[in-house]
């Protein structure tokens, strides 16, 4: 299989001001092409060290794909250490001046002398014509393979690559037989640890399909990679994989691919034609905020209550009622959650409260967490002792809580 490798090239990217999309975008295009990435790198805005990069990059893979640096200032370099590392000269080209003049009319502004330069390329280089930006792309090629410089706007870039770089590769490497597909099954309820021990084997003994895991706070990403002639063949290969993961986790699996949480409970909130509420005393509005952003009719009402005092004031109590919080902590909840669903004529409501434990240092606590679901015929309850700083609890908190009424709407269709 031919194997490639990306270089993201900007001193922004180290300093963490922007992101590299790129790479990613790359590598799952490639991946639907039969080319496979085997790493992704990013290097600063020094000549040396882009062209020390580049060319350990040209001596493994047979395709090198940069992105960035190719602008009109004085630290866009790319065009200046691929010429160096091939032992070529930089050559004007009158078509590549055209094109980036034709644009800055057709945008209405001025171009000044230092944009010349982005119609340099290396001598022998094929050039990529870019009608999104000023800055045109071009192709090296070398024995067994091809250096690919593309612009770092996401944009353009991605419009080179789908109009001009992969039609290019697929001729280059006459790529018609293995092509990679994968698949995401997404789940939570355990962590990472706990549900790479029940896919352990799947993890460690399959070559093809491969399984892998990504966790991020309460979510799990469990990935099925295939390589076959097709991509039916491959499909068919990861479905196998997925029924067994399936059989495994079972309700721990809540959706595939960019599918989210809360994307789900409101899509199950629709189909019952149920709306909800949400009370949040612990959460601090993550809850609202993540069924809000979805867009749903269902969701109709967020509360949040950060203090005992507007806990009391929600629940117009007073006095010694307030020794339900201290006491009673499900019960406590439970009004809540009560109160809202009067209050805001809703289906259901959920609420969460949270009790702290133990402060375990500055900035971690140890708190023991609480979540009512209310109908109009019963209350469902679960309680979860959760630790860590405390936006950490708050995010878990939140996903415990969706992932509760997740399976509260599969247990209840009705």
């Amino acid at each position: 299989m031919i194997k490639a490798e990306t270089i993201a090239i900007g001193s922004e990217l180290l300093l963490g001001q922007i992101i590299d999309t790129n790479s990613a975008y790359i590598g799952r295009r490639l991946a639907e092409n039969g080319i496979e990435l085997v790493r992704s790198s990013a290097v600063g805005d020094h000549l040396e060290q882009i062209k020390e990069t580049l060319g350990e990059a040209i001596s493994r893979s047979q395709v090198v794909i940069t992105t960035g640096g190719i602008g009109p200032t004085e630290d866009d370099l790319t065009r200046e250490a691929v010429a160096e590392v091939f032992g070529r000269p930089l050559v004007f080209q009158p078509k590549l001046m055209s094109q980036i003049e034709a644009l800055f009319k057709k945008r209405g502004f001025r171009m000044t002398e230092n944009n010349r330069k982005q119609a340099f390329i290396p001598e022998g280089a094929i050039p990529i014509e870019n009608p999104k930006g000023t800055a045109p792309g071009f192709i090296m090629e070398y024995s067994n393979g091809s250096v690919v410089t593309l612009p770092g706007v996401p944009l353009e870039m991605e419009y080179l690559l789908e109009n001009v770089v992969l039609p290019y590769l697929r001729k280059r490497f006459q790529l018609t037989r293995e092509v990679i597909q994968y698949k995401v099954l997404r789940a939570c309820g355990l962590g990472e640890s706990a549900i790479g021990h029940q896919i352990r084997d799947l993890m460690k003994e399959s070559k093809n399909p491969t399984v892998g895991t990504l966790a991020s706070v309460g979510d799990i990403k469990i990935r099925i990679t295939a390589k076959a002639e097709s991509p039916e063949k491959a499909n068919a290969m990861i479905e196998e994989i997925e029924r067994e993961i399936r059989n495994r986790l079972g309700i721990l699996i809540y959706g595939i691919g960019e599918e989210t949480l809360p994307g789900v409970v409101a899509a199950n909130l629709e189909k019952l034609r149920l709306t909800l509420s949400v009370v949040e005393t612990l959460t601090a509005g993550n809850i609202s905020q993540k069924m809000a952003s979805v867009g749903s009719h269902t969701f109709l009402q967020g509360f949040i209550l950060p203090s005992i005092d507007s806990q009391k004031q929600f629940l117009n109590f007073t006095g010694d009622e307030l020794n339900f919080a201290m006491n009673e902590p499900i019960k406590w909840t439970e009004l809540l959650a009560k109160k809202g669903r009067d209050q805001f004529k809703t289906d259901l409501t959920l609420a969460t409260y949270g009790k702290m434990v133990e402060r375990l240092d500055k900035e971690e606590y140890w708190m023991e967490t609480f979540y009512v679901i209310y109908d109009q015929d019963h209350f469902e309850h679960m309680e979860q002792t959760l630790g860590g700083e405390l936006w950490m609890i708050r995010e878990r908190a939140s996903i415990l809580a969706l992932d509760m009424l997740r399976k509260y709407l599969i247990k209840n269709p009705n």
